[in-house]
């Protein structure tokens, strides 16, 4: 009985694979802004860019939580600086750049012995004297949180009380994220304090914020700068635009941003960072930085050779779970991610990826092995298992 079974097994999996093959599959040269492989069962091209742009922010948070530590990238970048006659300056080692010793003490304990490929060519533009603003585009993974974070801890006065440097994140998980690592690379340096301008921080009208370092959303830190006055903007020294791609994409986020950097002063160094350089970022960012220094991967570098994505062109739900029932068939998957589609109104349907729950004999996939979430709790539940 038990090489029956085995046998009938064999015969289901090799027709499942058969049906793979016939199924209609285009590769698709990616963005760096996806650090997962996915698979894209959307039959409705339009909908599926509304829901790219609703997730990006999810997905930005999640690919942080994936790569808290650097990968290895050899990708190539192309500097374009502002004065084209000056030196252009790398470095090699953290000690080049002439950081405050609790600073680099704090570079090592968070586990960077060198700098990656962004840090090496962002560093000494950041750090130069007079500062310099810079446009950089980089994905997740390569250290560029922790090359704007040194910037603007660099730039800190600890005896002047009162906010000198600020950052923008799309969302609040975000700002979080970004806040994590300038406590430890500031771990060293006691007296640095740093606020959250986000949901549910409430201060008293009339109050001043006394912290060196605000990290929040851009609704938030406006009321703050504009409506509350908690900041003077005038005073703020460096001015740090994170996941730009990301923010653009969020309604209102793009409108805030522009008009909290109208209110800083001439002099204020602006940084900007994003995983893309669409069309639509380029015109956000010339409008937030002005005579920038720019730092871009290579045209040919924008593809990542480790990551295979495709696309299955599907007609019906019925053919978006037999993709994936075909998917599980022809080949090993360890670990998946399926994200599905949530109505806007808010009521759920149930997606082709909980048909497997309901229909699950034909991927063989044991029920304990499943779990459904939604929205915030993909990156929440990361969280909890790191």
């Amino acid at each position: 009985m038990a090489t029956d079974s085995w046998a009938l097994a064999v015969d289901e999996q090799e027709a499942a694979a058969e049906s793979f093959s016939n199924l209609h599959l285009k590769e698709e040269k990616i963005k760096p802004d996806a650090n997962g492989a996915v698979v894209k069962t959307n039959a409705n091209a339009e909908k599926a860019d509304e829901e790219e742009k609703e997730d990006r922010a999810a997905q930005s948070l999640l690919n942080k939580l994936i790569r808290s530590n650097l990968v290895d990238n050899t990708n190539q970048v192309e500097v374009l600086q502002r004065d084209p006659n000056s030196p252009l300056y790398s470095v090699k080692s953290f000690e080049e750049l002439r950081l405050k010793p609790q600073l680099l003490q704090g570079v090592y304990a968070m586990g960077f012995n060198r700098p990656s490929k962004i840090q090496e060519n962002a560093l000494p533009l950041m750090l130069a004297e007079p500062p310099q603003n810079l446009i950089a585009q980089s994905q997740s993974g390569t250290g560029k949180t922790a090359a704007f974070v040194l910037a603007m801890l660099s730039q800190v006065e600890p005896a002047n009380r009162y906010p000198q440097c600020l950052c923008l994140s799309p969302t609040y998980e975000l700002a979080l994220q970004t806040g994590k690592v300038i406590e430890q690379m500031g771990k060293f340096y006691p007296e640095l304090k740093l606020a959250y301008a986000v949901r549910g921080n409430k201060l008293e009208r009339g109050q001043k914020i006394s912290e060196h370092i605000v990290i929040g959303t851009p609704g938030t830190v406006l009321d703050w700068c504009s409506k509350l006055k908690f900041i003077d903007p005038k005073k703020i020294k460096v001015f740090v635009l994170d996941e730009a791609d990301v923010m653009i994409a969020t309604q209102g986020h793009q409108d805030q941003s522009i008009r909290i950097q109208r209110m800083l002063p001439r002099n204020c160094q602006m940084l900007l960072f994003s995983a893309t350089f669409e069309d639509s970022v380029w015109k956000f960012a010339q409008k937030v930085v002005p005579d920038p220094n720019i730092i871009k991967l290579k045209r040919e570098e924008e593809t990542l050779d480790t990551i295979k994505q495709y696309y299955v062109l599907c007609n019906s739900r019925d053919e978006k779970f037999q993709a994936l029932c075909n998917i599980y068939g022809a080949i090993t998957i360890a670990q998946a991610m399926i994200f599905c589609h949530v109505s806007s109104s808010g009521s759920r349907r149930r997606p082709a990826g909980e048909e497997l729950h309901w229909r699950v004999w034909p991927c063989a996939l044991p029920l304990s092995q499943l779990h459904f979430l939604l929205g915030d709790q993909v990156p929440s539940l990361w969280l909890e298992r790191k």
